[in-house]
Formats: structure tokens, sequence, C-alpha cells
């Protein structure tokens, strides 16, 4: 089998990476993924916020595209008629030793052009009734959505196969690379591209091209939770804490049901 450009991973970024080559007028496109359906590691598998750019350093690329892609997220959804739901977040502090780290917190973003202010305690009891905070302060994220991250990645499915110009290959394993063929469990694959998608697989990927080798990948796992309760309906969007600095992704979400 041969292809113009191979994609390993049919995650969200391996899909949107084949939408935006089919947009600029790419044939030939295959992508390669491991198990049977889309969507059943970090893709299809999380909270489905989208971010504005709160948490990362001043002026760093994952600040810059953080917002940008939540906009251009929000756009897709709306044009999909796919769930998006504009709920926004606010983040406490659990104790009174997080109070620095939320007023840190709270330049970052300002710095990032997100849409943030500090809200009292008072106004936090409007936003979300049953959240509480330390030091009588909160941040408040207007612009924070919600959207299906199952019902992102199929219709982007759909609408890559639907052009006949994208191969998913699904339970297809990528092994190894012998110049310009990929070896996977479906047999040999030529190309003229390979563009890594693997996620959490990636390492493992690029060191088949002998790349990377210095790195590995460190998966991490988000915890977050749904309220489910007689007053479910009292919380109106997301609740997090202020981010402990020693594990700032270690993040709890609170949910309406």
């Amino acid at each position: 089998m041969h292809t113009n450009i191979l994609i390993c991973g049919a995650g969200i970024i391996g899909l949107t990476l084949a939408r935006e080559l089919r947009t600029r007028g790419v044939e030939g496109i295959t992508l390669l993924e491991a198990e049977p359906e889309i969507g059943l590691h970090s893709s299809g598998r999380n909270s489905g916020v989208l971010h504005s750019g709160i948490y990362y350093a001043p002026e760093s690329i994952r600040a810059k595209t953080c917002g940008e892609g939540a906009r251009l997220m929000a756009e897709y959804c709306k044009d999909k008629r796919l769930p998006y739901d504009k709920n926004g977040k606010v983040i406490v502090a659990r104790q009174e030793r997080d109070v620095p780290a939320m007023e840190a917190l709270f330049s970052k973003a300002v710095a990032n052009g997100a849409v943030v202010r500090i809200i009292d305690e008072k106004e936090l009891a409007e936003i979300e009734p049953l959240a509480r905070t330390a030091g009588g302060r909160a941040i408040y994220s207007p612009n924070t959505a919600v959207v299906d991250p199952k019902a992102v990645l199929r219709t982007l499915t759909t609408e890559l196969t639907g052009t006949g110009k994208v191969n998913i290959l699904m339970s297809t394993r990528f092994e190894r690379v012998e110049r310009m063929t990929a070896h996977t469990s479906r047999g040999p694959i030529s190309f003229k591209f390979f563009i890594n998608a693997a996620g959490p697989n990636s390492d493992t990927v690029a060191h088949a091209f002998n790349l990377g080798r210095e790195y590995a990948l460190i998966p991490f796992k988000g915890i977050y939770h749904q309220f489910v309760s007689e007053n479910a309906a009292k919380v109106r969007g997301n609740i997090y804490p202020v981010p402990d600095c020693v594990t700032p992704f270690w993040v709890c979400i609170l949910h309406a049901a």
C-alpha cells in the first residue's frame, strides 16, 4: 500500500491535521489507529473543557495556542451544531496558603489575554452557590466552555471519510519503519510524508525514526468529579482549585450533573 501522507494516530490531533491538509487541497491521506474505535484514549476520555490560557507561561506557544484553539473549536462546534456550553469557571483557594498562588495565577492569566476577573465571596455565591474559597477571593473565567469530545471526534471522522480522499485504518498498529515504509499490523505502507500524532505512544514512534531518544513521555492522569445529588442543579459551571505548584495539572473539575 502507498500513501502520500501517513498520520500515525487518529485522535483529535491526527484528525484535525488531516482536516487542515484537506482544506489545503492535499490528497492521499491515510491515518493509522491502533484501536478498533476512535476516541478510546485521551482524545475521547477527557472533560471537554476549552481552557482560555490561564495556566501557561506568558508568551509561551502553549499560552498563545490555547486561547486560539478554544476559539476555533467553538466555531467548529457551532458550525456543526455540536454540544457547546459556555458555562464559565471559578478557581477557588482551598486554604489560606493558596491565596498567593491565586494572585500569581491571575497575573499570568491577564498577561495571556484571558478574560478573567477577581470576585469576592458574595459574587462567588451568585455564580456558584455551593463553592467556597479561602481568603475571600476567587478567579472567574466567564468564557470557559465545555464540548463533547466524542461528538467532535465522530463528526471529524465522518467529515474526513466523506471526502473520499482520506483513509482511516482502524485496528492498525505501527510497528517499525524502514526508510520510507512503515510496517504495521496490517502490512507495509510506503509514504512520502509521515506525521507522528500517536499521543501517549508518540515517543515510541519517534524512537523508531531514531529521533528524540533522549526523551520519554511521562503521562499523567487528571481527575474530575461530577456532582450528583439533589443540589446538583446549583452547580452551574466548573469549579477548580488553585493548582498545586508541585503537581500543577492535577486538577479537580466539578461539573453539574
